[in-house]
């Protein structure tokens, strides 16, 4: 037994001696070279989502609240290296006429270059009228966005179109200056595959002055756009449409702030239910602590810029207004303590003499006594204290006369944008002297610009400039970092969106052996 139990013993040192020794064997040796492999992996084809046409809410007098088009949208569309895209038609699900959504479709970004495009239509049916011009985005599986009201006068459309073949699930998540919206209804919506589905924000978040939403979806990605229509009386005051803003950050950077006429603004919104045309910046910081935020407007091209602040509630839909910009185009910087998401809404008053009525009202902006109104009146929302405007000046004519009907109103939603890779594009559509903006949060850069403007390009270090372009896609190369936008403004009518961050191809894995 003794003699037996050492030989089992000695076997399994043995054994033991050999396992370590191969496990010992398959490590590399010391300062051997590294075993490492680098793979690129395919990249995936290319896929972006045009929104389809505005949507109207009620416009069929038989039910109040049907959702119904009649546009169908002008599209430009290319990829870096000129490839032109497929296009898919999508479903339009809840939606009575008007063009569908379109889906477009390139080879990878490795292969074709990467995929930019935006849609343009002018509403001039129904009850609301102006330019309406919206990037085609690529499918995502959570955005933001910080636009939209649903006071009197004012509708907001989310529409969500999705590519894939299988249903999506989707929840919407709303924030308006109350707080946050509790909803079971928008908790689990399903967008059907190759489908659309629009719904109207006020069945969710009714007479709210300031609104801010989150989309997120599950089973699929979706595209998204946020539509707000407003109507005072019989007047139109405009139409736009949004895609997303950038995700939740401890600074925005908002480029293309579109200015035009702003005396004729600033005297317009004077009037009872005009107040909506002020400029502000609206601001969300998620969650339910309180923070310091911080907003400068600075010219493209270089100026003096303008410095607001405020300590805001968290969970809370705040506008900031901004007075004292004169015509031109602006960047947004918005910086916070906590995470922040925010978006820039700016308004034209394209015929001041179109019936002009004398009023006392005063301008609606801040005060130090409860902040700004909230409401169909106001369009200020998430006032809980005095505003720093240090550097700021009041518009010449604050105290010209307003207008009750000042014709050919339109206003636009201008969302942040995100950093952009070495090499972008930005579709241009064919709308009112499209400028584009190019903001530099670093040291002085230099890009070339080719497609309808070619050229290279001085951008300043932490500055911006703007560009008059034309119809087209226009690449950028060297834009890494960088933030772009396009917008455009005519007598009556303002609209603008940002580029899309336009890395859409696959890169190297290192892979350890």
């Amino acid at each position: 037994m003794a003699l037996n139990g050492r030989i089992a013993g000695a076997t399994a040192l043995v054994a033991a001696g050999v396992v370590a020794a191969a496990v010992v064997g398959q490590l590399p040796a010391f300062g051997s070279a590294d075993q490492a492999q680098t793979a690129t992996p395919s990249s995936a084809p290319q896929t972006l989502l045009c929104p389809g046409p505005a949507i109207a809410v009620g416009a069929d007098p038989k039910d109040a609240n049907a959702l119904s088009a009649t546009g169908k949208p002008a599209r430009t569309a290319g990829t870096v290296r000129g490839a032109k895209p497929k296009t898919v038609t999508l479903g339009r699900g809840e939606v009575a006429g008007g063009a569908a959504p379109r889906a477009l479709t390139a080879a990878a970004a490795d292969a074709a270059g990467v995929l930019a495009g935006a849609q343009v239509e002018q509403v001039a049916l129904g009850d609301a009228a102006g330019l309406v011009a919206t990037s085609c985005t690529a499918p995502a599986s959570d955005v933001w966005f910080a636009a939209g009201a649903t006071t009197t006068g004012r509708t907001s459309v989310l529409t969500l179109a999705n590519p894939a073949p299988v249903a999506a699930q989707v929840g919407v998540r709303v924030w308006t200056e109350n707080g946050p919206v509790d909803s079971a209804s928008f908790s689990d919506l399903v967008v059907p595959a190759k489908g659309r589905t629009a719904v109207s924000l006020a069945g969710v978040a009714p007479s709210a002055g300031g609104i801010a939403v989150r989309v997120t979806s599950t089973g699929g990605r979706v595209g998204a756009a946020l539509e707000q229509r407003t109507v005072r009386g019989l007047e139109s005051g405009g139409v736009d449409m949004t895609g997303p803003t950038a995700a939740p950050a401890l600074e925005q950077v908002v480029p293309g702030v579109r200015v035009l006429d702003a005396a004729a603004v600033a005297s317009a919104q004077r009037a009872d239910d005009y107040a909506d045309l002020q400029t502000v910046v609206r601001v969300l910081v998620p969650g339910s602590a309180a923070t310091d935020v911080s907003i400068t407007a600075t010219p493209d091209g270089g100026g003096q810029p303008i410095t607001l602040g405020r300590r805001v509630a968290g969970g809370v839909v705040t506008d900031f207004p901004v007075t004292g910009l004169s015509d031109g185009t602006y960047t947004m910087r918005v910086t916070g303590a906590r995470p922040l998401v925010a978006g820039v809404r700016t308004a034209v008053v394209g015929d001041l003499n179109g019936s002009v009525t004398p009023t006392d009202q005063p301008p609606a902006t801040d005060s130090t006594s409860g902040g700004a109104a909230v409401g169909s009146d106001a369009g200020l929302v998430g006032g809980d204290g005095p505003v720093d405007t240090s550097g700021a000046t009041t518009s010449s004519t604050a105290d010209a006369a307003a207008t009750s009907t000042a014709r050919g109103i339109d206003f636009a939603w201008f969302a942040a944008a995100p950093e952009l890779a070495a090499s972008a594009a930005i579709a241009v559509v064919d709308a009112p002297s499209p400028v584009l903006s190019i903001a530099n949060a670093g040291p002085a850069r230099t890009v070339r610009l080719s497609g309808p403007i070619s050229r290279a390009v001085q951008v300043p270090a932490k500055g911006s400039i703007a560009l008059p372009v034309s119809r087209g896609v226009v690449v950028l190369t060297g834009a890494s970092g960088l933030r772009v936008a396009v917008s455009y403004a005519g007598d009556d009518a303002i609209a603008g969106y940002p580029a899309a961050a336009a890395d859409q191809q696959a890169h190297p894995v290192r892979i350890s052996r």
